[in-house]
């Protein structure tokens, strides 16, 4: 019986501090092991959160750096990789050129996720290598623009936060050179509680224990406060780090260095994450933390592997998807009534204009969470509510929404009651072409189904679509006759029509 045949794949994880490409080659039994592993001291986060923007000089390295992996990746022949860019390409405003030059230049596609996307990474890092071992409470990846938190039970996911206590975004913010004040130390201990206090009540937290830590800081602080090891996983002991903080803390850059024979880039932020991670264990009432070695790469690369098996990344299948955006919704006081009446008659229109749209079935679950989150801005103004609940969508937690898709449900949420998709709107402005064609199609689809509940009392029970060359009738089963329904349907038609060149004529049936 023959062996079954080894691919060479990748990952790069373009973070806030450094780049990192690991190599592996599958193993049988849905494993690999690793044959070239390297990270580039390159800053990316330098600017980009103060700033908003690249300099050109950053955007240059990096285009050398990627350059550099391809012909690592070509020198192993890999078949298959993915390259994830996070939180500073997130916060750049040119990130798009940074993406752009990258691929013009030596081919590579990076793909900047979103913060869910990266924390369900470093889980599913994490659980890979001690699952067996042990379930985790607490998941925290620090790196140098977030802290990403995972609260589980089980393996399953009850809360997760992303916050701003990146180690670079911090050092640039608070101007931080060398040796720290006790001023910066008393700030930045403050602002990580005030955001773990804000985003992390107690009663929704629970009890942080066990926990793993993951990052570059979290390695390299374990081996300066090692705890006992738990099944052979390294640990890190709090304790001792907090007895040592205040020695970290006064040493400048060269002493730290010299100290902990770390290189530039990790000594200048190893403070500020010592001082994190202490705040963060006297808030959850930890002793120690697990560190295991593993992040955003190792997820990255474990989701190659199981696209070569054939299966899908392991994110949340589309009810799971749905009942995410609902939790996201109600927490937000959303009218569940309306909104679910807006998703049924959404995926109906969906499904029975599909000739005329051309769409692919998978964009019928973006549409559906689009409608279920098409009010959520209500729950701050009234007024401007489709802005305001773009900006709720773009920038909340609703697992397994990431990436392009979370922007074609933001701009769907933005363009669903009367303005159109704007080239100068910064989201629509972020999508490849053939995204804004998708949320063309679909914002006319979700704009229709919310004007047949107009009135907010699910008059209308079914919709029944026939179509000709030039005409779309909707034969409308209505509980009543509702004038507003009829009027809101032929003004909000507009845009249906102007997109897919035909006139609507809603009309009730019995």
């Amino acid at each position: 019986m023959g062996s079954e045949p080894t691919t060479n794949i990748a990952a790069i994880d373009a973070g806030s501090n450094a780049v990192r490409l690991v190599i592996a080659r599958t193993e049988p039994g849905n494993t690999y092991h690793e044959l070239k592993n390297e990270r580039v001291a390159l800053r990316l986060g330098h600017h980009a959160f103060t700033q908003r923007q690249f300099d050109g000089q950053t955007i240059d390295q990096a285009v050398e750096v990627f350059r550099r992996f391809k012909s690592r990746m070509n020198r192993y022949d890999v078949q298959r990789y993915r390259a994830v860019a996070t939180s500073a390409a997130r916060d750049a405003r040119n990130r798009k050129s940074l993406v752009d030059r990258i691929y013009r230049s030596c081919g590579i596609r990076l793909e900047i996720i979103d913060a869910p996307e990266e924390s369900r990474l470093v889980r599913s890092a994490v659980l890979a290598a001690v699952g067996n071992q042990t379930a985790p409470r607490l998941i925290a990846d620090l790196g140098g623009g977030s802290l990403q938190l995972s609260f589980l039970k089980g393996d399953r996911l009850e809360r997760s936060a992303s916050l701003s206590l990146g180690t670079v975004r911090l050092m640039e913010k608070y101007e931080i050179q060398g040796a720290m004040t006790a001023r910066q130390v008393s700030l930045l201990q403050e602002r990580t509680l005030t955001l773990l206090r804000r985003f992390l009540s107690p009663a929704q937290s629970g009890p942080a224990s066990p926990a793993v830590w993951c990052g570059g800081n979290a390695e390299a602080l374990a081996l300066l406060a090692p705890g006992t090891p738990v099944h052979g996983i390294p640990t890190l002991d709090l304790n001792a780090l907090r007895r040592k903080l205040r020695r970290i803390t006064r040493m400048d850059v060269p002493e730290r260095m010299e100290a902990f024979l770390v290189r530039k880039d990790r000594a200048d932020v190893k403070a500020i994450a010592a001082v994190v991670f202490t705040t963060l264990g006297r808030w959850g009432n930890l002793t120690r933390a697990l560190v295991p070695g593993v992040g955003v790469k190792e997820g990255v690369l474990g989701d190659v592997l199981s696209s070569l098996q054939g299966g899908k990344r392991a994110g949340l299948q589309e009810t799971d998807l749905l009942s995410s955006a609902r939790r996201f919704a109600a927490r937000l006081g959303y009218d569940a009534r309306h909104c679910e009446k807006v998703r049924a008659l959404s995926a109906s229109l969906f499904a029975q204009l599909q000739p005329l749209h051309g769409l692919d079935d998978g964009l019928r679950s973006l549409l559906e969470v689009g409608a279920l989150l098409h009010d959520i801005g209500h729950s701050v103004r009234r007024d401007s509510h489709h802005k305001i609940g773009e900006y709720l969508v773009a920038n909340g937690d609703i697992p397994g929404l990431s990436g392009a898709a979370r922007d074609i449900v933001a701009c769907l949420v933005r363009y669903h009651s009367d303005s159109k998709p704007d080239a100068s709107h910064k989201v629509y402005a972020s999508l490849a072409a053939s995204q804004k064609r998708q949320v063309r199609a679909l914002v006319p689809l979700l704009r229709l189904a919310d004007r047949l509940d107009s009135n907010h009392q699910q008059t209308v029970s079914e919709v029944r679509v026939r179509t000709t060359h030039r005409d779309v009738f909707l034969d409308l089963k209505m509980k009543r006759s509702s004038h507003l329904i009829f009027w809101s349907v032929q003004d909000g038609a507009s845009l249906f029509e102007e997109e897919f060149g035909v006139k609507v004529h809603p009309v009730r049936v019995s």
